[in-house]
């Protein structure tokens, strides 16, 4: 089902819930881990079905899956190798023995033998997979109406909105004072209505912090899988602690969407107003100077403040909604863990309703996947096999090897970020000059 519609001349072409069709080109399961390590699985879209027109022939393949761990290599989806893990490498480092003495190389497999801990290596994307596509060909849409931009507010409904946006606050805090995320998004209606559009839309809402919390999430961390509920550190919008945090992952802990919401004061017809702040985590490290995980969020926050009304609208608990500019509001800001970020201004205001008539809903009739294989004895016997091919790398040599690699890979990035930066440097300094010309010639019309 398609959740965000290419764009032909700055206008979306399909709307949302559009089906998409498309077949399994090829699959590989990891099974027993004779032949393979990772397990692969490509996928061609062929046609899509907008409605009350024909189905309209097109070739896509998938270019990223968007919310989760597996990385994608000319539209072939790859799964994780199993013994490529944190938890793995630490215990590896026995195997350095055998590189010096052939007598101790019977110490690690014997390790992995009574501790068979290892992360699930098979694809499984349940309902809610993210996968972002890339047009291979041309697709037909000269004959098509634009699609519709969703349900706005009426005009006078709008001056409304838009004077309630003028005098909402636009930062969160930290506990110290440092100013922390943007507040992006701001809903209309009642706290069941807001509660249950978020479970609607199958968010989570995040556990507090504790002994127990912080253990479930280095364990997610060392195993390569998700916390649904993961904590999130704290934060304060004019000095009040949020009334809810709200989550949404896949099968990774360094990917997540995640917003905290305020109540306020303010009511607009009625209806309470609550603030959000909503980022997406794109990377998690454990810092060893803290002994927390630390975050570090997408810098174009716009596109999940997009996705956060994205999943409530599929769920089918909108009424009403728009963005309303906010002319204050500086388009280059730093979080507290000094993070770039990256705004239009504007923020998304959300009249909610009693979620129904959504636009996905879970096929009743359609078969359990199986998320592993069902027998421990099965999941074991695939573990050892896994680790004993695993063991032409567990040597310094192939380490170096890795380091060398990784190496170059995070210079090529770090060239990268750097020329992104100065792209951005470029267009942020062309904004301001405009700006400044626009101001200038203003004056002048008004003398």
């Amino acid at each position: 089902m398609l959740i965000e519609s290419p764009r032909c001349d700055q206008a979306a072409t399909f709307p949302v819930g559009t089906i998409i069709q498309g077949h399994i080109q090829s699959v590989h399961k990891v099974g027993m881990g004779f032949r393979h390590e990772i397990a692969t699985l490509e996928i061609q879209f062929d046609q899509i079905e907008p409605e009350g027109a024909p189905p309209i022939g097109m070739l896509a393949q998938v270019l990223q899956v968007d919310n989760a761990r597996e990385r994608v290599i000319d539209g072939v989806i790859h799964g994780i190798r199993s013994t490529n893990t944190p938890q793995d490498h630490l215990s590896s480092r026995v195997g350095y023995l055998a590189t010096w003495d052939p007598h101790t190389m019977w110490i690690l497999p014997a390790y992995r033998a009574v501790f068979p801990v290892f992360p699930e290596p098979e694809l499984y994307f349940p309902a809610g997979t993210d996968l972002l596509l890339e047009l291979a060909m041309r697709l037909p849409v000269a004959n098509l109406a634009v699609a519709s931009a969703g349900p706005a507010f009426d005009s006078p409904d709008r001056e409304d909105i838009e004077h309630l946006a003028l005098s909402l606050p636009e930062r969160t805090t930290t506990p110290k004072g440092r100013a922390a995320d943007l507040v992006n998004v701001a809903f209309v209606g009642s706290e069941r209505q807001l509660e249950s559009a978020f479970q609607a839309a199958g968010w989570k809402q995040s556990d507090a912090m504790s002994k127990r919390a912080a253990f479930r999430e280095i364990d997610a961390f060392l195993m390569l899988r998700n916390d649904a509920t993961g904590p999130m550190s704290r934060q304060l919008l004019q000095g009040e602690a949020s009334e809810s945090t709200w989550e949404k992952g896949l099968d990774s802990l360094a990917k997540r969407d995640h917003l905290r919401i305020w109540s306020t004061l303010d009511v607009w017809k009625d209806d309470p107003v609550w603030l959000s702040a909503s980022t997406r985590d794109v990377r998690a490290n454990l810092s060893l100077r803290t002994g927390k995980f630390v975050h570090y969020v997408d810098p174009k926050v716009d596109e999940e403040r997009e996705r956060v009304v994205r999943d409530l609208i599929l769920a089918g608990c909108v009424d009403r909604v728009d963005e309303v500019a906010r002319p204050t509001t500086p388009h280059f800001v730093v979080n507290a863990t000094g993070g770039e970020m990256h705004t239009d201004g504007a923020i998304a205001v959300v009249k909610l309703r009693d979620c129904n008539h959504p636009l996905f809903t879970d096929d009743p009739d359609a078969p359990a996947l199986a998320a592993r294989p069902r027998s421990r004895f099965v999941r074991y016997i695939r573990t050892q096999v896994l680790s004993t091919r695993n063991l032409w790398r567990e040597n310094a040599f192939y380490d170096a090897y890795a380091v060398t690699r990784k190496s170059v890979v995070a210079i090529r990035r770090h060239d990268r970020l750097e020329r992104e930066e100065r792209q951005n440097e470029a267009e942020r300094a062309e904004r301001a000059q405009k700006s400044g010309t626009s101001t200038i010639l203003a004056g002048t019309l008004s003398n």
